[in-house]
């Protein structure tokens, strides 16, 4: 992996290369570690989403959530249906007991996706609840 980001690839062949390290380091829970790849890609191709979605998700998965909700925030500004990134912006918002705005977004990503049962939320049981896994990283159908 360090020899082939030393060719000098490419521009995206070298997001990519990085942007697959962090999917890596994610897949082992490794998340701390995953930051740098993604911030590299980020610095490479600001414009892709997905790389700053994935750093989002890190960032919650290590309890960054001032970070995850700034990245969730490029990335909903920029793709506003997005329902993803809106439930995964509650969870952080919680962490951070801003419950009103978490309550908006867990209502906006299921306003956004009515029949995806996974963005219900049990308001009950929410307390005990720092995270939800909706997908693998990588896997966001919404960048696929």
């Amino acid at each position: 992996m360090k020899l082939a980001l030393q060719t000098e690839p490419y521009l995206t062949y070298e997001a990519d290369i990085y942007y697959h390290l962090g999917l890596a380091y994610c897949r082992l829970q490794k998340f701390e570690k995953s930051i740098f790849p993604y911030s590299r890609c980020i610095e490479k191709i600001p414009s892709d989403l997905r790389y700053i979605h994935e750093r989002a998700k890190a960032y919650q998965m290590i309890d960054e959530h001032e970070k995850a909700v700034a990245d969730f925030d490029v990335v909903i500004r920029k793709n506003p249906k997005n329902a993803h990134a809106y439930f995964r912006r509650a969870f952080s918002l919680k962490s951070l007991k801003n419950y009103a705005k978490a309550v908006e977004d867990f209502e906006k990503a299921r306003t956004l996706e009515p029949m995806n049962p996974a963005l219900v939320v049990n308001y009950k049981k929410l307390q005990s609840i720092t995270c939800i896994v909706l997908c693998e990283p990588g896997d966001e159908k919404v960048f696929n």
